[in-house]
């Protein structure tokens, strides 16, 4: 491929400007909104699951993997809050004990303890 100077006959068309807002598609407003939303949706994702390690914990673990995952899905599209994927992860993880748990304690009720 060839690169073609400028015809000398036309004006010079300077490129557009940066962006004001950085790399990113969105406005700063759009973006501290989301980050606010992450910090909310994690510090509830980990308070659940810690709970649900100790009662209800196919419920408490199933809601705190779900506002895991959503956390997870906001700071990947959006780019915000790194600081707390992995409060996130770590809150995905001990939901998912506390099912695997829930369903470990379900089954030796049936089997081991109805004896």
């Amino acid at each position: 491929m060839s690169q073609q100077s400028p015809d000398p006959n036309q004006p010079f068309v300077p490129p557009p400007p940066p962006s004001p807002y950085g790399n990113s598609l969105y406005p700063p407003n759009v973006l501290a909104s989301k980050a606010a939303a992450v910090a909310s949706e994690v510090k509830t994702a980990l308070i659940l699951s810690i709970i649900g390690l100790f009662c209800f914990g196919f419920i408490f673990g199933f809601l705190a993997f779900r506002k895991a995952n959503e956390a997870l899905e906001t700071i990947q599209i959006y780019e915000v809050a790194q600081d707390k994927k992995s409060l996130a992860m770590t809150a995905k993880i001990i939901a998912i004990v506390d099912i695997v748990g829930w369903i470990i304690g379900l089954v030796l009720r049936f089997t081991v303890l109805s004896r």
